[in-house]
């Protein structure tokens, strides 16, 4: 397995007017990063976002940074006439991330969960079992074109639709492409699903394209209930410093090296320190090489 780490994570160590990918790009560079995520939700594009991709490899590859995995924000499962544009978007990706020289695309699916329609995006209320045959489709037509170049599709467990190992194993095995398999995230099973994640990382190893790393701690639960009280917000987790939150990473990272994964893990939060955002970031991917080279 190798490091890599999100450009939604090293963002956090610029100041705002220079969280461009070209200045990400060049932080992890000074800082000896050698492979980084593209989340391409923060990626502010006017124009053709292969133009924009052919752009920005010029300057990973005057840097010295590759970029093996796209992360999309672009949500796979619309339906109707908000169906063909995501899907286009995708395609689009997929030829951006070919470009970018990533191997991998990952993308979330719809929130799904029944919401009012005067609630802000809120666009569909089904559940997982009725929406499969919709979300099988559009992935073996994703995983067909991503084939012509090279590219691998993971599909991540994020909100409240996909969010549990069960739905991505199923997504996956029914879709019955090479090319498809999941982006495996530890944290996401316990904060969207409070599922353990060992077993789940057991259980996909075998069809995980990538991992995404982060840690997550409870938050006491009188902050939760004054929070609750004054915003209506209910937040039980928050981000931990790699390897210093609840989540057994040993057991993870085991589970997924004997099940088959030789992948790259993407580093997406880092917690938090007194020292400031970047000696979050140093001491969390410090944390993940070094957790990854005891588990061979």
């Amino acid at each position: 397995m190798k490091a890599a780490i999100m450009t939604y994570c090293l963002k956090n160590a610029l100041p705002e007017n220079e969280q461009s990918m070209e200045h990400i790009l060049l932080l992890a560079a000074r800082e000896g990063i050698e492979n980084v995520e593209l989340y391409a939700g923060g990626w502010q594009i006017d124009d053709d976002i292969r133009r924009a991709a052919e752009s920005l490899r010029k300057v990973a590859d005057h840097t010295g940074v590759n970029i093996p995995i796209y992360g999309s924000g672009t949500r796979l499962g619309h339906i109707g006439s908000q169906r063909q544009p995501c899907m286009d978007q995708l395609k689009l990706e997929v030829e951006a991330c070919a470009i970018l020289g990533s191997k991998v695309l990952t993308f979330p699916v719809i929130d799904g969960q029944p919401v009012p329609p005067d609630r802000p995006n809120a666009t569909l209320g089904i559940r997982f079992e009725l929406m499969l045959p919709v979300l099988v489709e559009q992935l073996q037509e994703l995983g067909d074109h991503a084939t012509q170049y090279g590219v691998e599709i993971a599909v991540l467990n994020h909100c409240f639709l996909v969010y549990l190992g069960w739905h991505q194993k199923w997504m996956i095995r029914l879709a019955e492409r090479p090319n498809v398999g999941a982006c495996t995230d530890p944290g996401n099973y316990l904060h969207y699903g409070h599922q353990d994640p060992v077993g789940v990382c057991k259980e996909l190893a075998g069809v995980t394209k990538m991992v995404r790393a982060g840690d997550v701690e409870p938050v006491p639960e009188e902050e939760v209930v004054a929070r609750f009280r004054e915003t209506g917000e209910f937040q039980p987790w928050r981000a931990a410093p790699f390897g210093e939150g609840i989540i057994d990473q040993e057991a993870c990272y085991r589970n997924l090296a004997e099940g088959g994964f030789n992948g790259f893990v993407s580093l997406k939060t880092a917690g938090s320190s007194t020292e400031g955002p970047l000696t979050a970031i140093r001491q969390s991917w410090q944390s993940l090489n070094s957790l990854l080279r005891s588990v061979g």
